[in-house]
């Protein structure tokens, strides 16, 4: 190793709050608290590199990290340590401090860093995970839908595939408003699925109760919020795509030598 002083700086993060030791190798150490907004970040950040330490060190666990990362990756070497590598490291992790033991194996160099997605990935799997969350929901209420119309021995997917289609939904809409049941077969907005009007007037065997429709209305009224909020994610995730591709386009058109004619 050469004569040159080296430093290296693990940080146990929380919710609320992170514990930053700085360690060098001449033995000598530092060690801070900062909470995690963003007035205190951005004094860890000058804390750092006040004290010429140009290397940090934190666990992977959660997503309390990418706060952190966003402040201080332009100014640091930032190392996202996976957290299952930092506990089976031979060493005194249970005799000291999780960020001293973190800025000790970096120091080290016992780290085999993970890999940080850039930014626009890392948004985009956000909302990926936001939208399956969200169809989770929507599932969820409309598995409620169905039983309240079993209850009422409305058995409307025994003939439609869909139930929260076109068709299913002028149904149950006709229904929860008092239409009259010939009129609401009449006015089926599918051609293909009027034809069966004799067999989606046997799955309606009785009326629904005033209880009844007002939890039906209730869950449809949020079936349609909850599907309007995974249509803003559609648009997102669908921004986020193009501009990947008007960057590969420019990226490519870059690229491109062009010749000039004399």
């Amino acid at each position: 190793m050469s004569g040159k002083m080296e430093k290296a700086c693990g940080a146990d993060i929380h919710r609320d709050f992170l514990v930053a030791t700085i360690l060098s190798t001449d033995g000598s150490k530092l060690q801070n608290r900062f909470d995690t907004s963003l007035e205190s970040l951005l004094k860890f950040k000058s804390w750092l590199k006040n004290n010429c330490c140009h290397k940090l060190a934190v666990e992977s666990t959660g997503t309390y990290w990418i706060s952190i990362y966003n402040v201080l990756y332009d100014s640091v070497n930032f190392i996202l340590a996976n957290s299952y590598q930092i506990k089976h490291i031979p060493g005194r992790k249970t005799d000291t401090l999780d960020s001293e033991w973190i800025a000790e194996v970096c120091l080290k160099n016992l780290i085999s860093p993970s890999r940080i997605l850039p930014k626009e990935s890392r948004d985009l799997r956000s909302l990926t995970r936001a939208r399956e969350r969200l169809v989770k929901i929507r599932t969820a209420l409309k598995n409620q839908v169905h039983q309240e119309l079993e209850a009422a021995s409305i058995k409307l997917t025994s003939v439609l595939s869909d139930a929260f289609g076109k068709t299913g939904r002028h149904i149950v809409d006709g229904l929860l408003n008092g239409w009259n049941l010939d009129k609401i077969l009449d006015s089926i907005p599918s051609s293909r699925l009027k034809a069966k009007k004799d067999e989606i007037r046997a799955t309606i065997q009785a009326n629904i109760s005033q209880e009844q429709a007002f939890l039906i209305r209730s869950l449809l009224s949020s079936i349609d919020a909850v599907a309007g909020q995974i249509a803003e994610i559609d648009v997102k995730v669908s921004e986020l795509f193009s501009r990947k591709d008007d960057l590969r386009i420019a990226m490519h058109a870059s690229s491109v030598k062009t010749t000039i004619p004399p």
